[in-house]
């Protein structure tokens, strides 16, 4: 296992991000495996779901998310949204939840049995630049950096909501109540009253628990989305999630006004300062087509991130 800096001045485990290296031959089991099961938990997971799945992706959901704002602004209603993080959620998972999860989900036993053969009882070493640590055992968790953990995690993160959540939600599109935009371990809680979106945070956070997740208060916040925003008032543990206006939601700007003036300034800036640390490069005297293709890759990819989504 090897530790990646999220940030530059990293100086805490938990500013950094454990991903596993695995034996060739466990990858080529891991990817057989995704192949016979991958199939069944597609029919399992909601629509809302866009994490780590074909023909979808972080544009989709961001897309749902201002579509869900300006419909909320065109009929001039009000929407409490929450964006909940948990605390290592990938690391959380439990072993024991999961492959009641996977049985009742109809996977083959032949198939629950060499999933539990690669998590369970496994041990890590994690490579450090002097050298590595000693072997230790890991109790919990799916492993970044194995193909079959994005859909265990998916299948997982989809039973704890789905339990969660029967039965609560006030907020409706096209006549259909939507409570959640999930991609991954990235949870988006919506209601119309303040109350109903702290009884469904409290559920969430309980029956959480039972599957070993724990929301970060720090991390998760609220907002309300309005032609007249006000502040909202939810608690977790006691403690008030705090209001904010502008949310990075998966590397794009959403704000309380559904507008999109926020994020087209800041996708300007941010493909300007790109351009500036590699301006020697792009004024060489190297070949004008490669140059372009250049500045496409670098420049234009950063530019127009999520450009579909924009309102005009």
């Amino acid at each position: 296992m090897i530790a990646l800096k999220k940030k530059t001045k990293a100086t805490k485990c938990s500013d950094h991000r454990t991903i596993s290296l695995i034996a060739h031959t466990a990858k080529i089991i891991a990817k057989i495996l995704k192949r016979r099961i991958e199939r069944k938990i597609e029919d399992v997971l909601g629509e809302d779901q866009f994490g780590f799945r074909r023909g979808k992706g972080t544009r989709d959901a961001i897309g749902m998310m201002r579509i869900i704002a300006e419909r909320t602004l065109e009929i001039d209603e009000e929407l409490c949204v929450c964006f909940i993080d948990w605390q290592k959620a990938f690391d959380r998972v439990n072993w024991t939840k999961l492959m009641q999860i996977l049985k009742e989900t109809g996977i083959d036993w032949h198939e629950r049995r060499l999933i539990s053969k690669l998590y369970m009882d496994q041990k890590v070493r994690v490579r450090l630049d002097r050298g590595e640590t000693r072997s230790v055992k890991t109790g919990r968790g799916v492993r970044q950096g194995c193909c079959l953990s994005q859909i265990l995690f998916n299948l997982y993160s989809e039973c704890l909501t789905k339990e969660a959540l029967d039965g609560l939600g006030d907020f409706k599109l096209g006549g259909q109540i939507i409570q959640t935009v999930k991609y991954a371990d990235d949870l988006v809680l919506m209601a119309k009253e303040e109350t109903v979106l702290q009884g469904m945070i409290d559920r969430l956070i309980e029956i959480g628990r039972c599957y070993g997740m724990e929301m970060n208060v720090e991390k998760t916040k609220v907002m309300k989305i309005s032609r007249q925003p006000t502040p909202v008032t939810i608690k977790i543990d006691q403690k008030q999630l705090e209001n904010v206006k502008c949310f990075k939601y998966l590397g794009s700007l959403l704000t309380d006004d559904g507008r999109c003036t926020c994020e087209i300034k800041s996708r300007i800036a941010m493909a300007k300062a790109a351009f500036s640390k590699k301006k020697n490069l792009f004024t060489s005297k190297f070949d004008l087509n490669l140059r372009k293709k250049l500045v496409k890759c670098y420049i234009w990819s950063i530019a127009l991130y999520g450009a579909e989504t924009w309102d005009t």
